[in-house]
């Protein structure tokens, strides 16, 4: 069968902060273009040449990128294995020097790994050994939010009510770059609705400002109770800022008869914002 699937050759781009011999240069543009083709959207590193320093190791490799904009690394992690696959070393790098790649491009650069980034003992690695390197991926979250009170909550709660609410923001789980998440801290059932408390998180880089709030209720066996669309004005939450919110469930709307609110929970359902 033949495989369809696209695949994008890189150029190499050398960094104007970092002088290399002609020499040094058609050594990397060879090793370059050695490398297979990238399909769509990948990152990828290339081992080149691994020298051993005092108490540490120096790895030259080649970084390349099939985004079709230009990719600016902030930080990264990076692991050198042995050909078995036995990890050496393994290191978090600033990238601020390395600069900005443009579309599809592949870079060169060189990572020093000190003793204490080393994961075997400094005897054990060979100088210009045979070896790979590769990311360790993560995703990047949010875990210090800043709590904000308007005056409406700050006059209505108590210090202790307060204290709770601070506590309870800063012992949430951190939640991925570019999310919002909400969670409730109180629940009141009357004879006509049920009033839930929640807190709303912006892991966004800039403020936000929702207009509408769609929220679904869920009861103790799971059931889906209800589900609304609150429309709550411009309400503005900033960057890394955690705000509180009271919402009003109506039980004619309910979609489930004698809930049992023993225990509960809502989701947002985010494609509507």
């Amino acid at each position: 069968m033949t495989n369809l699937t696209k695949t994008y050759k890189t150029e190499i781009d050398f960094s104007t902060d970092w002088e290399i011999p002609a020499q040094e240069k058609y050594i990397y543009q060879f090793f370059h273009q050695q490398l297979e083709d990238l399909e769509a959207n990948q990152l990828h590193v290339h081992g080149v040449k691994l020298y051993k320093v005092d108490a540490g190791i120096v790895v030259t490799a080649i970084l390349r990128h099939s985004l079709p904009k230009k990719l600016l690394l902030e930080q990264v992690v990076l692991i050198v294995k042995d050909k078995e696959g036995k990890e050496l070393a393994k290191k978090q790098f600033d990238m601020q020097l390395f600069g900005e790649l443009e579309p599809c491009t592949a870079r060169p650069w060189k990572f020093l790994f000190e003793e204490a980034d080393l994961l075997v003992s400094h005897d054990e690695i060979e100088n210009e050994m045979d070896f790979e390197m590769v990311f360790e991926y993560y995703e990047k979250v949010v875990k210090d939010f800043e709590l904000y009170l308007d005056e409406n909550w700050s006059n209505g709660l108590t210090e202790d009510q307060k204290g709770y609410v601070h506590n309870l923001v800063s012992s949430l789980e951190p939640i991925k770059v570019n999310e919002i998440s909400i969670v409730g801290f109180h629940f009141h059932e009357t004879d006509d609705a049920v009033n839930v408390y929640i807190i709303i998180r912006n892991a966004f880089s800039q403020a936000l400002t929702i207009e509408n709030l769609p929220i679904q209720l869920f009861d103790a066996a799971g059931d889906l109770v209800c589900k609304l669309g609150f429309p709550i004005g411009q309400f503005q939450i900033d960057s890394k800022q955690a705000r509180p919110i009271s919402l009003s469930f109506s039980k004619e709307v309910f979609m489930k008869e004698n809930p049992d609110f023993s225990s509960w929970k809502i989701e947002m359902i985010p494609q509507t914002l």
